[in-house]
């Protein structure tokens, strides 16, 4: 049966020390405000992401230069127009596309900006779409008879010169006019990739006036019967052997993903034992406030001892002091991190990376435990100590 009179007793203790036991207070929400916080952002990260690699199409693999994930194109370019030539004649691929990339300098309305050119395959724009890359808004899409054409995201046409972009106005590229032909919704994955300054114009036009003649990027997509990871590997074994080295990589959403998953969890490892510290300290510091509180209410013990109370009950009032500590301590992290990871994806949606950090119930209830066992785990030993004291002793005590 439980004994209400311990837990307002416990409760009066703590309010009776305000200063010290907001002292005590602050490890146990900092270490949970910290664990709340960056594994809801993680959360939000891992859910946010999972669903634009899985927009991307899983039957579909991208071939890239470089050795791995993270090699920059600009750097090396391995691959070639008779790459993607060779890709169509694998079995189990459905079709293929390439980038044609470059950077040019985009000048508008007497203002100018970095941009990079994405030469596209105008009849292969389909893939594009269906990945979600491109989504046209206003205007139209390319056709194989547009030379100096161009498509830009809305977010860039709004917000990066004094005034607005609008469709059929004429921009210069390096001192080319072109004519913007389409405006595509602004795309998260599209900005991860590349950034909402991507100017997308037709692979020909790149070739001819840019001087990029082999794409730098590859898209192929799988048939729906087929093997992705056959075809993926037929794709590795017959590019190696035409290159004579291993100077590409394949990837698909499936690795991508397995990847990203990997990062973040490395970076939730780091974070929980940075937290874990925190944590740490604030139980340390639960149990020197509980040891003192011992020590100055050893005659208040005595009285309690000399009018009936069992060890029982005196180790009861201490470790629900303790845990009342740590759960208020918890309570407060939990707002608190609610707060931060709210204001961290409520940032990263006006960068224009919009994911939901909102922690979930799950990670609340588990936060609360957590910071309630740290409490009674931290005055286990005041307890105790209190427990055992004789009560004639306790009673001598000055």
């Amino acid at each position: 049966m439980i004994d209400f009179e311990i837990f307002s007793v416990a409760f009066g203790n703590i309010r009776n020390q305000k200063l010290r036991s907001y002292l005590t207070l602050l490890g146990i929400v900092i270490g949970i405000a910290a664990i709340v916080s960056l594994i809801a952002i993680i959360q939000g990260l891992e859910s946010s992401i999972s669903s634009e690699l899985e927009g991307l199409g899983l039957n579909n693999i991208f071939v890239e230069p470089g050795s791995g994930i993270g090699i920059s194109t600009a750097v090396t370019n391995s691959l070639t127009e008779e790459d993607l030539d060779l890709i169509k004649g694998i079995h189990g691929v459905k079709d293929a596309t390439g980038f044609w990339e470059t950077s040019a300098i985009l000048k508008y309305n007497g203002q100018e900006t970095e941009v990079i050119l994405v030469g596209l395959e105008p009849d292969k724009m389909y893939l594009l779409e269906d990945m979600g890359y491109v989504d046209i808004s206003e205007g139209r899409a390319f056709t194989s008879n547009d030379m100096f054409s161009i498509g830009l995201y809305e977010d860039f046409a709004k917000d990066t010169f004094d005034k607005e972009i609008q469709v059929r106005e004429n921009v210069e590229l390096d001192d080319q006019k072109f004519r913007v032909i389409a405006l595509s919704k602004p795309n998260s994955l599209a900005s991860a990739f590349g950034g909402s300054n991507m100017v997308l114009l037709t692979a020909k036009v790149v070739r001819e006036y840019f001087d990029e003649e082999d794409p730098v990027e590859l898209i192929v997509m799988v048939d729906e019967g087929a093997d992705i990871k056959e075809v993926q590997t037929e794709i590795d074994d017959k590019l190696e052997k035409k290159h004579g080295a291993k100077d590409f990589y394949t990837m698909t959403s499936e690795n991508l993903l397995e990847s990203t998953d990997t990062i973040l969890g490395l970076v939730g490892l780091i974070v929980f034992i940075i937290a874990g510290i925190s944590l740490v300290v604030g139980g340390i510091g639960i149990m020197n406030t509980m040891l003192m509180a011992v020590m100055e209410r050893t005659k208040e013990i005595g009285i309690m001892k000399a009018i009936g109370a069992t060890n029982n009950t005196i180790m009861s009032l201490f470790l629900i002091e303790s845990a009342l500590i740590g759960l208020i301590g918890g309570i407060f992290g939990i707002i608190i991190g609610t707060g931060i990871s709210f204001l961290a994806s409520l940032a990263a949606g006006l960068a224009g990376f919009s994911f939901n950090a909102i922690p979930s119930i799950e990670l609340i209830l588990g936060s609360i435990f957590f910071s309630l066992m740290v409490g009674m785990v931290s005055g286990w030993v005041p307890a105790r100590r209190a427990a055992l004291m004789e009560p004639v002793e306790a009673l001598r005590f000055e």
